[in-house]
């Protein structure tokens, strides 16, 4: 009977991720809406509990404003993402000029005579089919602007008859407490992580501008904001948050010495707030198995793309939590921690 459950959980978990991949071009939209509807919905949150000599904003006001400050950050980011690739492009054949110097300068130490050419090295490497990937995936979210907005009205305007949908659904009012309670209490977790890792990605992209600003790297905000969204996902997005950077370091100034100093200090940044910090911050809500990452990160960027490899740590982090809090999901959320620590103990009532 227990291998007939088990078999019967990994078929549904197979369709499911199926219909996912299959459903992509109608879901992913969906996804980003939801997403982004929480990120407003914590910052209204936050905006409503901050108290000036007595004055709170009413809940209308603080959404309001938390709906202006994420669209105008999302329209500041795009913005910023085009201005730079024109910069790039700008500034390429220097780069060019650089890369195939330090490449000379390389093969001159290790004694060889004659060094490739970069465009030889280049050749190597299909670098179109990447950049045609990346920009598929800019131009669907691009297009996918009005689809993203209707959906993110749809979900406001479904919010409001949640909590009359519970009531409906359990009609005892002592079940309905402890509904309400534990759907407070997962929101108040979720929250809890996601306003800590919004606060020290940020952190670390700010300390970063400065850093990258003081050594002189080109498009220091650009290379902010990318550390910021790349901090998202642990270990393996700090570590491209600082090769990039670094090795933009590398080719534009004539010394190496630029390139030392960013990779040094960028290193240390990334540790301090993401091995020092954050877990101090953090507790178990982010005790994922680095395994469980590897394999989210394959899994969702074969299923979504690039969206799915942002998007995964945060759906893993959020699929544990949920799970924490229910005796029969919790070996899920044990199975899902690096160490079998979890922030929460299983709810224990006889009403849910």
């Amino acid at each position: 009977m227990k291998l007939n459950r088990v078999a019967l959980a990994m078929f549904v978990v197979v369709l499911v991720f199926y219909l996912l991949n299959l459903g992509q071009s109608l879901l992913l939209p969906l996804v980003i809406a939801g997403a982004i509807a929480y990120l407003i919905n914590i910052l209204a949150h936050a905006f409503g509990v901050v108290s000036f000599k007595g004055f709170t904003l009413p809940k209308s006001l603080a959404m309001l404003l938390a709906v202006a400050v994420i669209l105008v950050s999302i329209s500041l980011v795009i913005q910023l993402i085009t201005d730079n690739v024109a910069g790039v492009i700008q500034k390429a054949p220097g780069y060019q000029e650089n890369l195939e110097r330090r490449i000379f300068g390389a093969y001159s130490l290790l004694g060889f005579e004659e060094s490739p050419s970069l465009r030889d090295i280049l050749s190597k490497v299909d670098f179109s089919s990447y950049l045609q990937s990346f920009g598929g995936t800019v131009r669907a979210l691009v297009s996918s602007t009005g689809i993203i907005i209707v959906y993110l009205i749809f979900i406001f305007l479904e919010q409001r008859t949640f909590d009359a949908k519970i009531r409906a659904l359990v009609l005892q009012r002592s079940e309905q407490k402890d509904v309400f309670s534990l759907i407070e209490q997962i929101n108040h977790d979720i929250r809890s992580y996601i306003g800590i890792k919004v606060v020290t990605s940020a952190t670390t992209g700010i300390i970063s501008y400065f850093v990258l600003h003081m050594v002189g790297v080109d498009f220091a905000s650009f290379w902010a904001v990318l550390i910021f969204l790349l901090n998202f996902i642990p270990t393996i997005g700090s570590i491209i948050a600082t090769a990039f950077p670094s090795l933009l370091a590398l080719v534009q100034f004539e010394t190496a010495g630029p390139f030392f100093i960013t990779i040094s200090i960028l290193t240390a940044i990334q540790f301090s707030i993401g091995s020092l910090i954050e877990p101090k911050l953090m507790g178990n809500r982010l005790n994922l198995s680095p395994l469980v990452i590897l394999l989210s990160l394959g899994l969702w960027g074969s299923i979504w793309g690039i969206p799915g490899m942002f998007l995964c740590v945060p759906i893993t982090v959020i699929i544990m939590i949920i799970c924490a809090y229910f005796p029969e999901t919790r070996p899920i959320a044990v199975a899902l921690s690096g160490n079998g620590e979890l922030p929460v103990g299983p709810r224990r009532s006889n009403s849910i």
